[in-house]
């Protein structure tokens, strides 16, 4: 997931991105189809209580008894309940969802320049229950990037520094969980891509943070996952050594985009 949450203080917190990220290919069908989905939902559910209502009629009409509106209304007055604590966990949950859709919009941007550099690059590619943010393929070899879109306190340090162990910031507080999970998918990659193969491919974990500055206290050498921010990574690679041939990059790239044009199924092996 391409969302950081790791201050509980929202009202005090705001979006990262100073320029919202550019809008998508189809993007206006995209939030149409959205829009029809939940009117047709909605007006499914009035169909739906309405059909209720009326079989409730008719068997007040079939089995005559006295009107009880105490059953009903105790059932309504739980619902209102039920629905009214959980909107603000759904509307926590969408407007995490949405800082983390521009954060990943926003590195893909910054990604597309390495397509001149003889870079291929891969947006949100499936796995069985998670999905990988980016992944680039090029002379320096190949590359697995999460996004973690961190929103920021008002008037507080934008600052986080990495040793290659953890990730921490200048409150004191560390972290490591993004690590273990750039690790984990970059390995995961790995094997996707060397499955079948004579030819044994290694993925470099990266780990982004638009907009926030990253120090690191140790040197990259030492450093097994990449942390940074995005707009670094194209330094990054300029001082890497050329490891895959323009064959190699190739080959990856069609299993690439064989792989994600390909469906998947939850909860298979790959």
């Amino acid at each position: 997931m391409a969302v950081s949450a790791w201050t509980p203080n929202r009202a005090l917190r705001r979006s990262p991105f100073k320029t919202p990220p550019l809008r998508l290919p189809g993007q206006s069908l995209d939030e149409r189809i959205s829009e029809l989905q939940d009117t047709f939902m909605q007006d499914a559910i009035i169909t739906v209580f309405l059909i209720l209502l009326a079989g409730l009629e008719w068997v007040r009409w079939w089995v005559p008894m006295p009107p009880n509106p105490f059953p009903s209304t105790t059932l309504a007055v739980a619902a209102i309940i039920y629905t009214w604590r959980k909107r603000f966990h759904f509307v926590a949950m969408i407007r995490n969802l949405r800082l983390g859709r521009d954060g990943e919009r926003v590195v893909g941007e910054l990604l597309e320049p390495l397509r001149g550099k003889g870079y291929r690059v891969f947006h949100d590619i499936p796995g069985a229950n998670f999905n990988i943010d980016h992944a680039i393929v090029g002379p320096a070899g190949i590359f697995m990037i999460e996004t973690k879109t961190r929103s920021k306190l008002t008037g507080g340090s934008h600052k986080m520094f990495y040793d290659g162990q953890a990730i921490r910031l200048e409150d004191g507080r560390s972290f490591q969980q993004p690590l273990k999970q750039a690790r984990a998918q970059a390995q995961w990659l790995a094997n996707l891509l060397n499955d079948g193969r004579r030819t044994t491919f290694t993925v470099r974990p990266v780990v982004v943070f638009p907009e926030w500055y990253v120090e690191r206290t140790r040197p990259r050498s030492k450093q097994d996952v990449w942390v940074l921010n995005p707009k670094a990574l194209d330094g990054f690679l300029d001082h890497e050594p050329q490891v895959l041939s323009t064959d190699a990059i190739d080959a990856v790239s069609h299993a690439l985009t064989q792989h994600c044009r390909r469906p998947i199924t939850e909860g298979s092996d790959e």
